[in-house]
């Protein structure tokens, strides 16, 4: 069925929002958590070069969670861009 708003792209990209909007919550909940154990981390008593050792360890944690929902991000960005245009191509 053709749009009835031609300047307006039609339903099917607003079916990525639920799922870019659960991704981006792992994220900000990533995020959260990082920050949380990196000032605690700051905050306690133990010697530099072992704050130092753990830092590295909570920063490379921190990278590998967040990889999978930034690549999936970027999936759906691909995706959604390419169906928009696909839909303006055919849109006359």
């Amino acid at each position: 069925m053709p749009n009835a708003f031609p300047d307006q792209a039609d339903d099917r990209p607003s079916t990525f929002e639920p799922v870019i909007e659960a991704e981006l919550a792992v994220l900000a909940s990533i995020e959260t958590r990082y920050w949380d154990e990196l000032t605690k981390l700051e905050c306690s008593a133990l010697p530099a070069p072992v704050k130092d050792n753990l830092r590295q360890r909570l920063e490379a944690k921190r990278r590998a969670a967040r990889e999978p929902h930034v690549l999936r991000l970027a999936q759906l960005h691909e995706e959604g861009t390419m169906r928009t245009m696909f839909s303006l191509k055919t849109r006359h």
